[in-house]
Parts: structure tokens; sequence; C-alpha cells
């Protein structure tokens, strides 16, 4: 499964109850993009987290998930889903990631509700 930075917050946050059984699932392997990184530590310094608090949380991240950095046939592939799916940029290089491992993409992200191999799941 392939993580979207929505879901990895509504697990921090608290707003989506499906996501603690996805993460907290061991037989379950677990990606999430470099780029995750980045809005989940603006998500949560925006929100008051103590620097303490955001290192221990993408600790977390990085124990329990694989890090997918970004290559060139990512980028090359988020162009044309940009345009196929009319995603954002940087919504096109996380599913694009997810794509190049071949894992299921579960967001929160409505964006995404027209993108294949996708899971929506709705945030409380």
């Amino acid at each position: 499964m392939f993580l979207d930075s929505s879901i990895w917050l509504g697990y921090f946050l608290g707003n989506i109850n499906e996501a603690k059984e996805i993460i907290d699932n061991q037989r379950k392997i677990l990606f999430t993009s470099v780029i995750s990184i980045h809005e989940i530590l603006k998500k949560l310094k925006k929100t008051g987290k103590k620097e303490k608090e955001i290192k221990k949380t993408i600790k977390f991240v990085e124990d329990n998930s694989i890090i997918v950095n970004l290559n060139k046939e990512i980028s090359v592939n988020a162009v044309e889903n940009c345009e196929k799916y009319k995603l954002h940029t940087i919504d096109s290089l996380i599913y694009s990631s997810a794509i190049e491992t071949k894992a299921l993409f579960i967001t929160a992200d409505k964006d995404f509700r027209k993108t294949p191999k996708t899971k929506l799941i709705k945030i409380i």
C-alpha cells in the first residue's frame, strides 16, 4: 500500500479511523513518497506541534514505511498524470510514485477520485 500524506496526517491528527487500521497492521508493506515527508512536516508545523514531536512523527513514518524518492521516470510520468487526471504537480508526483511501486494508492484527497488503483478514504 502506498500512503498519501493525507492518510499519515489522518493517523496523527486522529481524523481518519481507517488510517490507524492500515498503519498499525504489521502484515502490510507501506510506501510513502519523499514529498509526503514535506507535506506532513508543513502541516504539523502549521498546527503548532513542537519540533521534538514533529521529529518523532517523521521518524515514525520512516520506521513504518519505505520512503520512495523521485527519479526521472516518476517525473516524466507525473506530467502525463497531471494532464490525464487534472492533478496538481505535487499530487501527480506522489501518485506517479505510487504507480511506480505497483502498490494500491490510499488517500483521503478527493482530487484523486478519478485515478486508477486508488482507494479513497473519508475524513471524519
